[in-house]
């Protein structure tokens, strides 16, 4: 291709390889790795039991059994030419157990604000990530408040305050994924069902700041008539008992790497 694109495919296949945040024009690889982010994390005690019903066979429910939620807003993306988007990322501290033993934290959904990162992620690493109107955080009166929605319908409010300047960030555990993909004609069999976990490639981000508070989150219980292909996700998540709010993390950074190490799990 004169334009210096790998040979990689995703649909539609018919016009030869698709640029994406691994695969990027010759003339603009330098931008690869750019992009600035703000995370803010969120965590909750919940029941065991309830938690471990999330989770696929093989994983299991790492002590003190928790939720956690990240809202990360990117901005000045070098593959999307300077885009930005936002991620609502649900994970669950966990355990996988098969020919090898991994500790870190399952994701079972994620939520982008764009199609583009959507595809890729879904068909490239295997991420669960599905679509929702994610707006940039706004601070009312000090406090920091964030809403994920869908079609008008809001499933999701995040509130934070209190911060104060913290040393250094929390660890980044590594995450683990169910790649699922159906097929087709062939409906309630799987075509490809396997799960991958992410490994560390690339330049670590450049952290600018940290900052600890406290913070607490609601997902809001919805109906087929408003999310028709979503509810059973947002009630079940709605359905996890809180026993405690535990706190909240802002980190500022930027770069990092592009998931390109992703692989299957064993």
């Amino acid at each position: 291709m004169s334009d210096g694109l790998a040979p990689m495919y995703r649909m539609p296949v018919s016009f030869g390889p698709a640029p994406g945040p691994r695969n990027l024009p010759k003339a603009q690889r330098h931008r690869r790795y750019e992009k600035n982010t703000l995370t803010l994390t969120l965590s909750a005690l919940t029941d065991s039991d309830a938690l471990a019903r999330l989770l696929p066979p093989g994983f299991a429910v790492e002590a003190p059994a928790r939720i956690e939620l990240s809202l990360l807003v990117l901005t000045d993306i070098g593959w999307l030419a300077g885009r930005g988007y936002n991620i609502l990322m649900v994970r669950i501290p966990a355990r996988w157990r098969g020919e090898e033993e991994v500790t870190g934290a399952f994701v079972p959904v994620l939520w982008e604000s764009m199609a583009e990162p959507i595809l890729t992620g879904r068909d490239e690493l295997g991420w669960p990530k599905i679509f929702a109107h994610i707006p940039t955080p706004v601070v009312e009166n000090g406090e920091w408040r964030a809403h994920a929605a869908w079609e008008g319908f809001t499933f999701l409010e995040m509130r934070a305050g209190d911060f104060e300047a913290a040393a250094r960030r929390d660890p980044a555990p590594p995450m683990m994924f169910h790649k699922y993909v159906p097929r087709t004609g062939a409906w309630g069999e799987a075509e490809v069902d396997y799960f991958t976990a992410t490994a560390l490639e690339g330049a670590a981000p450049q952290v600018r700041s940290v900052r600890n508070g406290t913070g607490a989150f609601g997902f809001h219980r919805a109906s087929w008539e408003q999310m028709p292909t979503q509810y059973p996700i947002v009630n079940a998540l709605a359905g996890l008992p809180v026993v405690e709010f535990g706190r909240a993390q802002w980190v500022e950074s930027s770069g990092g790497g592009d998931a390109s190490g992703q692989r299957r799990l064993k």
